[in-house]
């Protein structure tokens, strides 16, 4: 997932159905993506509904043809016809979040339950020029492509290998607009974002409702709605893309997921560990001697001046260090230990501090290494990720992976740097 200048990018939040997730700008910094899932389901993949309904205007009642509607995070779709009618065949038994979306109107999202919505659905869109009055002030920069583009491809798409072999169809579609004052940068869209991704295969229409970039923390956080669709392609082409969505799934945050779902972190190769952050000490306490040495009208450099030249080292060696220390536990956590509901409809993700995720099946890619600067953790050969939920909030998390609401998890490392556009996968790929 920059300002046109050099970004020391390398690494994710998410606000799901609006999906995590954001490539940060150092590894190590924790970021928040963005994709909506909602796929639950109870198992019985055999069962299939039909979803139908009306698209109509709030303000005038007139059915708005080809408005697009779909299942975010899936392949499902479909387009409105000249009456404003809509069907969606063979969808699984499970909760969705049902998007309809047309050009000029605001964006219509709602959690369904493909089981118990057996009724039409008559959605109305209200025209967009009342949604954005109360929220929009000042005018979008000119040229805003071509000052954010890097800035925006890193953090959106990424910056890997897969992240090359995307191409974003319709950028003159995003509208920029940084804040000084604030230091920081939103991104709008008012079509559907057309991302081709020749690496996994996919066509990916996403409807990109926000992106803000906050240069101070540095911390990305977007929210969209993502549509995909197979691309054709020779049998060679597919086996490639196969294998290539096969290597991208193991070891993301949807795998896992999956893996807690089931109560079976252990057995597909996870150790999952806690920590803390707590305060440092040692710099705490060099801080209070300059702040009082200063206070008597002394200068830093009159200090450094009686001190002796190790003495003068190890407090620059101190000063340097980060205000918070990391403190791990060695012992390794277990699915229920995180987790209660473990196998039902309702599985629920909830822990204090933080926690360190490897993946002991899948070595760190060299890409992804040489984009990290991370030195509160150990290095580890193997795909390692820390997370955190924003005030130990609990998320609930489906069967097929997917977790709501998704902006409660902050993610760093590894899926910090690889949960972007160019490594998403929808939540009814099963390898």
């Amino acid at each position: 997932m920059t300002i046109k200048k050099s970004l020391n990018v390398c690494y994710l939040v998410k606000k799901t159905s609006v999906r995590r997730t954001v490539i940060q700008p150092t590894v190590g910094k924790i970021f928040v993506f963005s994709l909506v899932v909602f796929l639950l389901a109870n198992g019985l993949h055999a069962q299939v509904f039909t979803l139908h309904g009306t698209v109509t205007d709030s303000a005038t009642g007139k059915p708005i043809a080809a408005a697009s509607v779909f299942l975010s995070n899936t392949s499902i779709g479909t387009a409105a016809d000249i009456n404003g009618g809509f069907v969606i065949n063979n969808v699984q038994k499970g909760n969705f979040t049902l998007v309809v979306s047309s050009l000029g109107y605001a964006t219509f999202a709602k959690s369904i339950n493909t089981e118990k919505q057996q009724e039409s659905l008559n959605i109305t869109l209200r025209p967009k020029a009342n949604e954005l009055s109360a929220v929009i002030i000042g005018a979008y920069e000119k040229d805003g492509w071509r000052k954010w583009d890097t800035l925006f491809i890193a953090n959106f798409i990424g910056i890997s290998f897969f992240a090359s072999q995307c191409t974003l169809k319709n950028p003159e579609v995003l509208k920029f607009r940084y804040s000084e004052k604030k230091n920081f940068l939103r991104v709008f869209a008012d079509e559907p974002l057309i991302l081709e991704n020749k690496a996994l295969g996919y066509v990916v229409h996403y409807k990109l409702e926000e992106f803000t970039y906050d240069f101070a923390t540095p911390r990305v956080y977007y929210v969209g709605f993502p549509l995909f669709a197979e691309m054709a392609g020779a049998p060679r082409k597919q086996k490639k893309w196969k294998e290539h969505r096969k290597d991208v799934y193991y070891g993301s945050i949807m795998h896992f997921m999956r893996c807690l779902y089931t109560n079976k972190l252990a057995e597909n190769g996870y150790e999952v560990k806690r920590y803390e952050k707590v305060p440092n000490i040692e710099k705490q306490r060099i801080l209070t001697l300059y702040h009082n040495y200063i206070n008597l009208g002394h200068t830093r450099q009159d200090l450094e001046n009686i001190l002796t030249e190790d003495t003068a080292n190890y407090y620059n060696k101190i000063l340097s260090q980060p205000d918070e220390v990391v403190v791990k536990e060695n012992a390794l956590l277990t699915s229920d230990s995180i987790a209660h509901g473990l196998g039902t409809d309702s599985t629920v993700l909830q822990f204090n501090n933080y926690l360190n995720i490897t993946y002991k099946k899948k070595k760190a890619p060299l890409e992804y290494l040489q984009h990290t600067v991370n030195s509160e953790f150990i290095y580890s050969p193997y795909v390692t990720s820390q997370v955190r939920l924003f005030k130990s909030s609990p998320i609930t998390v489906l069967y097929n992976g997917a977790y709501y609401p998704p902006q409660n998890m902050f993610s760093a490392g590894y899926w910090g740097w690889s949960e972007k556009l160019a490594f998403l996968l929808p939540y009814d790929y099963w390898p």
